[in-house]
Order: C-alpha cells, then structure tokens, then sequence
C-alpha cells in the first residue's frame, strides 16, 4: 500500500516502527563487530594452528655384513631367490639362508622384507635394495631379516660404480715359479713398501712355470684390483680364475726383472668424498 493510500494515523506508525527498528539493528550490528573483533585480538577465536607434518627420522644406516640377510622365493620361479641373494651378497650384505617361501605365502609385491623391532634399520636398508619392497614386523629377536622376494619382483637397484682400489685395499699372495731361491720374499717385500698387504709368499701352490714376466690371478670381484697391481708389474698378464673375494695371486715368471719404476706408475685417481650411508625411519602418527 503506498503513504498517499494510507490515513495519516497508519503513516505516522510505519514512520515509527521504522525508526524503532533502525535503533534496535544498528547499535547490535556495532556491538556485534566491536564484539568479534575483541575475540578475536584476545586469541577466543583464533583459528587452531595446522597439525605439525610428520617427518621421518634420518639415521645412519648399519653396515651391510652386520647382521644376516635370509631370502625365500615365494615367486614361483625356480632360482629367483638365489639370484637375489647373489646380487645382494655383491653389494656387501651377509646371506644366510636360501629357501623356497611357504606355499600359502603369496605375495604379489616385489618383495616383503619381515624384521623385528630391532631391526628396522636393518630392514629398511635391505628393502631399498628392491624398488616398491615393502616391510613386515614380527616378533623375532635380533637383526636378522628375511627377504620374501614375491612375483612382482623385476631386479635389485643397479649396482654403484665401484671405486678403484688403493695399495692397502689389495691383499696379495705373492709366489715363485723360477729357480731363483727367494725371489717371492724379495718381491713380497717390494709390494708390501708399496703399500700393498702381502699374505702367503711361497712357491706356486699349483706348481706351474710362468716363462714370461709374471702372471696375476684374481676372481670376478678381483679385476680392479688386478689392474692397479698390473702397473706396477710390467709385462704381466692377467688370468682370472674361479675365486670368491678380491685377493690376488701374484706368480713370478723366469722372465722378471723388476718392478716398474715408482715415478712411472700412473697417480691414483681421485676418490669423491664418501657419505654416510643413511635409513629413514618412517614416522608414527599419533
């Protein structure tokens, strides 16, 4: 209804209902904000800080041949565990025991890597060995850990790039294959002020005859090290032989003379510096 339809009685009382709703609205709309704004400079309404992220805690890992790695094939594939165990032998960790995983064990992840509450270090320096492996806790005592290897598996992680060898790294049987009466003890101790560590100095044990300069065995893992003890033993051939480990057989020809010059053997290669190697321990909500 517009005022000019309304009695002049019916205007004055919508004049002042207005005018009481004005006085009641706006001190409350002003008591309101001056209301929330003492909460809020008073901290009553400051909004809950954000739950701290959890982070996992970064420890130095323990050394690979500490404790005892045991691998179970639960992939179905004959000679899968082995492969891994060979692979992880490669890279410093001490294998225990090789078997087959029992039957009701399935287990479609790469790997499951089962530890107890002491060796969750231990676990998860192994598991990093196996992309996606994942990790189980029992109740076992000890360090000791077994790798469940499962028919997602595809390989370990590659191999770092082996770093080449010094003198006091390579252990060395020095023996004689000529006629020359002490010549391994004369030689022996040359190698040895060289920086290498000498072990047995005797005659050849497999009673060969060397006609050349001198013949270096060594294993599969051995061929860096044969190598850098080449350089100092000029003409000498290299023969690799069915051995475990790094250590070399250093067998005198009847054609030795001596050995190379010390200024003329090459400089050792620099050696990047070292890092800690680290695990970190997934952390415990709550």
């Amino acid at each position: 209804m517009k005022d000019e339809d309304r009695t002049p009685t019916q205007v004055w009382r919508n004049h002042r209902l207005r005018q009481i709703m004005l006085f009641v609205t706006i001190p409350g709309v002003l008591l309101g904000t001056a209301s929330m704004t003492a909460a809020y400079s008073s901290g009553w309404m400051t909004p809950a800080p954000p739950k701290p992220v959890c982070q996992p805690t970064v420890v130095p890992a323990p050394a690979r041949g500490s404790f005892t790695v045991n691998v179970m094939n639960a992939t179905g594939v004959d000679g899968t565990a082995a492969k891994v165990a060979t692979g992880l032998t490669k890279r410093a960790f001490k294998v225990g025991g090789i078997s087959n995983a029992p039957e009701s064990w399935y287990v479609t992840q790469p790997a499951v890597v089962h530890h107890g509450p002491a060796g969750l270090d231990q676990a998860l320096l192994t598991a990093a060995q196996i992309p996606g492996a994942k990790l189980f806790e029992d109740v076992r005592k000890g360090t000791s850990v077994d790798v469940v290897v499962g028919i997602g598996y595809k390989d370990l992680v590659p191999m770092p790039e082996r770093l080449k060898p010094i003198p006091s790294e390579v252990s060395v049987n020095v023996y004689n294959t000529t006629y020359k009466t002490g010549l391994a003890k004369v030689v022996a101790d040359q190698v040895k002020a060289r920086g290498f560590k000498v072990k047995d100095v005797s005659n050849d044990p497999l009673q060969t005859m060397q006609l050349g300069t001198a013949v270096i065995r060594y294993g599969e893992d051995g061929d860096l090290a044969a190598a850098l003890l080449r350089q100092h033993v000029p003409g000498a051939e290299l023969l690799k032989i069915d051995r475990k480990g790094t250590r070399l057989d250093l067998v005198i020809g009847n054609a030795y003379t001596a050995l190379t010059p010390e200024a003329d053997v090459p400089p050792l290669p620099a050696r990047p510096r070292s890092e800690v190697p680290t695990v970190a321990r997934p952390c415990k909500d709550g």
